[in-house]
């Protein structure tokens, strides 16, 4: 399977045909993700949205575009043998929801979503569309199997002025076109992916260095709007020696970074930082916030120094009240001011422990707050050291 990432399959879809289907506006933005990708799955997205589009004869309208990709084996089957099988199951589900035939509801009701037959189409090795109407809009899903591919590309809206929805005929054209670039790009065979923005700028050697092995990731998502976001997201696990059948556990979990630039003006920030300092001191002082299914409770929050032009950590817990015998689950996090820019480090998991159960050395996996604040705090000034 060919690597992909969010940004390569946002550049398939040519910018004069992107913009036909949703123009840049103050009320747009795009969107896109990649995930953390292995041997056995590959899944990137992008998506365009115009709240306010001038959709034509002075209508304006809502307008979203949005495209996915995965690819996945099994240890019975291969990739494509799981795309076909996919495939044919997604679409027996998609008959079974129709619910519109010759223009007309066929389930008696009066609302709820409307899906109409599926239409054979002839992209890739096999395709299908579907148009329906819901709660945002009018739409048309083309389905798509290409290789080790299932591909989907989604186009649609609803108008605020004149007629309350775009025409079935709009919809899938353009759902068309879009299917159409992204069989072609997926069909291409690729090199190795190289990362960029952000989530390139640590390393996995970096990450384990400051934890343990191993690492997988990163699962990235970007999002272009007003306010610009990329969210970096690493899982961890450290690998345990066993017998086939010993029962083991690991220390690991997930690491998150997420760069927010918020523009200049009074609610920049500055006023963001300043304003999430002030939520968790409140949090602390009211003992924690929660309801019935789940609490969390803050340590006093820290000041750092050497990250950024302010910085601070908190350490948490979230317990379950119904659930007594549940470990809590526990994370640090350690949120920086740069400029235009605030960056949150968080790591929820275990820092210690694991191995056979049973075995003489066994410990049960726990977090030590200290360990983890140590390990995030090192990450986190490389970070920002080579933040552009």
């Amino acid at each position: 399977m060919r690597p992909i990432t969010g940004d390569q399959l946002c550049t398939a879809i040519p910018d004069g045909l992107r913009k036909s289907l949703v123009t840049d506006g103050r009320y747009g933005g795009k969107d896109s993700s990649t995930g953390a990708a292995t041997e056995n799955e590959k899944r990137a997205a992008c998506a365009w949205h115009n709240n306010k589009m001038d959709v034509g004869n002075g209508v304006i309208g809502h307008r979203t575009l949005s495209i996915s990709v995965e690819a996945r084996s099994t240890e019975s089957q291969s990739a494509v043998e799981y795309a076909k099988d996919r495939f044919e199951r997604d679409k027996e589900g998609h008959e079974r929801r129709i619910n519109v035939r010759d223009g007309k509801r066929t389930d008696g009701k009066t609302s709820g979503s409307a899906f109409g037959e599926l239409k054979e189409l002839k992209y890739g090795d096999a395709s299908y569309s579907q148009t329906w109407i819901g709660h945002s809009g009018l739409k048309t899903t083309v389905f798509i199997r290409q290789g080790p591919w299932l591909i989907k590309a989604e186009y649609g809206g609803s108008n605020r002025t004149g007629d309350k929805y775009p025409s079935g005929d709009e919809v899938r054209a353009g759902a068309g076109k879009v299917a159409e670039r992204v069989t072609a790009e997926m069909a291409k065979d690729a090199g190795k992916v190289k990362l960029a923005g952000p989530c390139a700028i640590l390393t996995a050697k970096e990450i384990e260095s400051a934890f343990f092995p191993t690492v997988q990731g990163p699962s990235v998502g970007g999002n272009d709007g007003r306010i610009q976001q990329t969210t970096c997201t690493w899982r961890l696990s450290e690998a345990v020696e066993h017998e086939p059948g010993q029962e083991f556990t690991a220390r690991g979990g997930q690491l998150r970074i997420h760069v927010v630039d918020w523009g200049g003006g009074d609610l920049g920030s500055t006023f963001q930082f300043e304003r999430d300092a002030k939520k968790y001191d409140r949090y602390h002082a009211k003992g924690g916030i929660g309801d019935d299914n789940t609490h969390t409770v803050y340590e006093p929050r820290q000041e750092l120094s050497g990250l950024g032009e302010k910085a601070f950590a908190v350490v948490s817990s979230t317990t379950r009240p119904g659930r007594p015998d549940e470990d809590p689950m526990q994370e640090v996090l350690i949120k920086a001011l740069v400029g235009d820019r605030t960056v949150e480090f968080t790591f929820r998991g275990t820092t210690t422990g694991g191995g056979v159960v049973g075995a003489g050395d066994y410990q049960k996996p726990v977090f030590e707050s200290s360990v983890a604040q140590q390990a995030v705090a090192k990450l986190a000034k490389a970070f920002l050291a080579d933040l552009k």
